[in-house]
């Protein structure tokens, strides 16, 4: 009977680690798609990126401390050139941004059924300079799971996103999974005048230090104005969102570019430990390759308002459900007209 239950107990966590470890990730690439309506405004093609202003992988040279990426993405030839394209895309793009700056920090509890399982943040870091006469916000979400699920199954991801602040596609994207037994680093640098990506993907054996199990990089064919798996929440809370209407935005993740889609359902009344909200009901749907394991819908809630700050999420998993609420804001710029006091 004590296996039994100890068997049981492992499956559940197993069956909940997905939506803790990509709670940042692939929930928000599920939910966050929205079509491409770019303000044009005249402007020339970027420099190429340099992130000398700001320790992290430099384009040209791999240069980045040992805080920011490790060795084995720093080794993978990040000082290799994309290859070279004659299809070049000015970035006229211009997005309106009223949603989000610097300073802005969200708390999320994540449970499993009754338990906590564990808690996520959304950060906007800080805002550099990635080339020359373009800046990025610094965008990093991270997700751990409970000191009870530590027993079953640890949690500890990060992913970081570079965003150009005023066209709002992505620079560059930095995937750490630390889940389990189960240790994974991405790098994915975007050219978007040229339309390429360069791809760096590390998989590590359990084990501590780190070795190296498999370490590969690819190239990629990009769509105008392509985002990452992150960006594209951030992207899509700049928008207006309205009943009824399907969105769309073609998302990088890993091997692939999605087609992500989103259905604003309805509108809901929505309490949580941060308030209550007026709320749009979100229902994302994928495009293609499936990215869970787990087979089942996820919902999300976000303030009916300018801010589109997202106040809850609810996934269908094989056994039970996984609620994500939020708990705690910090640095949100403006009103919330849809708090109800």
């Amino acid at each position: 009977m004590l296996e039994s239950r100890v068997f049981i107990s492992h499956r559940f966590a197993f069956k909940t680690r997905r939506a803790l470890a990509w709670f940042g990730v692939c929930c928000l690439m599920w939910l966050f798609t929205q079509p491409i309506s770019p303000i044009l405004l005249a402007e020339g093609p970027p420099a190429k990126p340099a992130w000398k202003s700001h320790p992290v992988l430099d384009w040209a040279n791999g240069v980045a401390p040992k805080a920011e990426l490790p060795d084995s993405l720093r080794s993978l030839g990040a000082e290799q050139e994309l290859a070279a394209d004659t299809t070049v895309t000015p970035l006229t793009r211009v997005v309106p941004n009223r949603a989000f700056f610097v300073g802005e920090k969200l708390y999320f509890k994540i449970k499993y059924g009754l338990f906590r399982a564990g808690s996520a943040t959304m950060e906007v870091l800080d805002s550099i300079q990635v080339s020359k006469g373009r800046t990025a916000y610094r965008i990093r979400t991270t997700a751990r799971s409970s000191k009870f699920f530590d027993w079953f199954y640890k949690v500890r991801d990060s992913v970081e996103t570079y965003l150009d602040t005023r066209g709002m596609f992505s620079w560059r994207f930095y995937k750490r999974l630390r889940e389990g037994g189960f240790k994974f680093d991405l790098l994915a640098e975007y050219n978007q005048t040229n339309r390429k990506a360069r791809v760096q993907l590390v998989r590590y054996h359990n084990e501590t230090p780190l070795r190296v199990r498999k370490k590969e990089v690819i190239e990629l064919p990009l769509p105008p104005y392509v985002l990452d798996v992150l960006a594209s929440f951030y992207y899509v809370r700049t928008q207006p969102l309205e009943v009824g209407m399907p969105l769309f935005l073609p998302t990088h993740n890993n091997r692939k570019v999605y087609i992500m889609q989103v259905i604003v359902q309805k509108e809901e009344v929505i309490r949580v430990a941060a308030g209550t909200f007026r709320c749009l009901k979100l229902l994302p749907r994928l495009q293609g390759e499936a990215i869970f394991k787990q087979k089942g819908r996820l919902w999300v809630w976000v303030t009916d308002d300018e801010l589109h700050i997202p106040v809850l999420m609810k996934s269908k998993v094989a056994v039970g459900q996984i609620t994500t609420e939020l708990y705690q804001m910090e640095g949100v710029k403006g009103p919330l007209p849809s708090r109800i006091e």
